[in-house]
């Protein structure tokens, strides 16, 4: 992986070849997840090869991305699809206004009850909606992926929780906490790995008119003894990826009240029985699930 001097001003492109993967969509799909900008709607396209067999996928990122945090990505899009991408490139892009043109490519998204929405966009939310405002930022979660719409949609079904906090964790831009605070009135603990996501987080609560309701924290899965704490809550999301949510499902059972609801993302339809299947042998089965394209949420809980 290789990076230039960071430029002036600019975005910067990903690149990344695959080979040997000849149509299989779903692998595709989950290393264009992996190349989202997290500062934006992910520009991420995909481009046949007949050079090499495969695939080329290029991403358009604000930001030059943290060297880390791509491998790590891209490792767990490795082992979920058992391909390994061929080569990989971070190089920068001519200076542009990156922050209008990616409003210009944000346009308002309903999910549900939610109305999410840029500070650029103007349009009145629609009668009944619950608002929430996101502009383009350095964490994940702007509302267009399908994994954070299913969240969205699996919290607009469910019933309020009993008192008792909510968990977001994997919170990236705080939309989820955000939303389950604006919905059900609850106070939220939002947690997340990268500092950058917390304070993004708490920006946006602010933003949003709930700052008071929510605390956000750096925790990796439970390991900040404030998640062990909070415990038990009343609901748990987590939108991050199929591998780390079987990991954490006896986490998940240990940290939920009794009666509580846990909503997972972040997993391709192919991988849900196997997500089920940890959860359930946790005493949480499926309530409920949501499918939007290639991704499935689930929402899982105790009889």
């Amino acid at each position: 992986m290789s990076n230039r001097p960071e430029p002036d001003a600019g975005g910067w492109c990903i690149e990344l070849s695959l080979t040997d993967i000849a149509d299989d969509d779903l692998a595709l799909g989950v290393f264009e997840a992996a190349l989202e900008d997290p500062t934006g709607p992910g520009a991420v396209s995909r481009i046949r090869d007949e050079a090499i067999g495969g695939w080329t996928l290029r991403s358009v990122c604000a930001a030059r991305p943290e060297d880390g945090s791509l491998r790590s990505r891209l490792a767990v899009a490795a082992a979920a699809t058992g391909r390994e991408a061929s080569s990989v490139s971070v190089e920068p892009l001519p200076a542009t206004d990156w922050v209008a043109e990616v409003n210009r490519r944000t346009p308002p998204i309903r999910a549900g009850k939610f109305f999410v929405r840029g500070s650029h966009a103007t349009i009145e939310p629609p009668p009944g909606s619950i608002e929430i405002v996101l502009d383009a930022g350095r964490a994940f979660g702007t509302g267009s992926h399908e994994s954070t719409r299913g969240c969205l949609l699996a919290f607009g079904r469910m019933p309020a929780p009993r008192e008792g906090t909510v968990l977001d964790l994997g919170t990236g831009s705080g939309i989820l906490a955000i939303a389950a605070a604006k919905l059900w009135r609850r106070p939220v603990l939002a947690a997340d790995a990268d500092a950058v996501s917390v304070d993004t987080a708490k920006e946006n609560a602010a933003r949003n008119g709930v700052g008071a309701m929510i605390e956000a924290c750096r925790s990796r899965g439970f390991s900040n003894a404030r998640l062990r704490r909070g415990a038990p809550y009343s609901l748990i999301a987590a939108n991050i990826l199929a591998d780390p949510l079987i990991r954490l499902a006896p986490r998940f059972a240990q940290h939920l009240g009794s009666d509580g609801r846990a909503v997972v993302s972040g997993l391709l339809v192919e991988q849900e029985d196997a997500v089920a299947r940890a959860y359930a042998s946790h005493g949480l089965a499926v309530r409920d699930r949501i499918e939007m394209g290639n991704w499935a949420t689930l929402v899982v809980g105790r009889e």
